[in-house]
């Protein structure tokens, strides 16, 4: 199994100091985990796409994709581990992005939550949407396309773009209770969306104590940065 992080310069701190300490404190060995970075400011679609391809050749298995921006539930290892490496997993359910929250259990690819934030695809399912993207997204004249990567995001709306066109009976679980919770507003908000008012907190994460405490570790920790930087320190 591989756990790949899907991250940006801004949010290296909390990855190194957080995010990467709670996987292996569940148990994850180190080599299970890869930081995705985007060292050359390519842009949260070209990078995912990137990574998806890096995926695919990695032939048979899993990864799981996990954003930088959230917090893993108490048994986010075991519960990981419990699932079908040949089944796509969505883990996370947005409260205003859904779609359709109710829908929990076996669905089909356009039943599936936006679930970027952390989903389990199969690497031969990654490396072929990296294909479709490549010989025919970038090579298409569709204003929806065009539009969507001259915008460099919209790396979900690609994906389930290419489950509904390519894979529309593939098998996908909607992950019930939610194995993440999006915590950017603790880490300064989105770096993608800046003007997204939608809540995007999960709707089924259960561990809500976590979030409570590391909101207090980063706050001391704030306090501390901003201590220190005065003159005295």
């Amino acid at each position: 199994m591989l756990y790949l992080i899907h991250a940006c310069k801004d949010r290296e701190h909390y990855i190194q100091n957080y995010l990467i300490p709670s996987l292996i404190d569940q148990g994850i060995p180190n080599e299970e985990i890869k930081i995705w970075m985007d060292e050359d400011h390519k842009g949260n679609l070209i990078q995912c796409m990137e990574s998806f391809k890096w995926c695919g050749e990695l032939g048979e298995g899993a990864t799981w994709h996990i954003q930088d921006d959230v917090i893993i539930s108490r048994d986010f290892y075991k519960r990981t581990r419990r699932q079908n490496p040949s089944t796509l997993v969505c883990g996370f359910c947005g409260k205003d992005l859904g779609p359709r929250p109710n829908r929990i259990g076996t669905v089909n690819p356009h039943e599936m939550w936006w679930s970027f934030p952390c989903i389990q695809i199969p690497n031969h399912l990654a490396g072929k949407c990296a294909m479709w993207f490549y010989d025919e997204v970038l090579n298409s004249d569709r204003e929806d396309y065009v539009n969507r990567v001259s915008g460099g995001k919209s790396d979900d709306w690609f994906f389930r773009r290419f489950m509904i066109l390519h894979n529309p009976y593939f098998d996908t679980i909607n992950l019930s209770p939610n194995l993440v919770d999006n915590i950017d507003y603790l880490l300064g908000g989105s770096t993608i969306n800046k003007t997204r008012t939608k809540d995007t907190s999960a709707v089924y994460f259960e561990d809500k104590d976590l979030i409570e405490e590391l909101e207090s570790k980063l706050k001391d920790e704030n306090l501390y940065r901003t201590n220190c930087s005065s003159d005295i320190c």
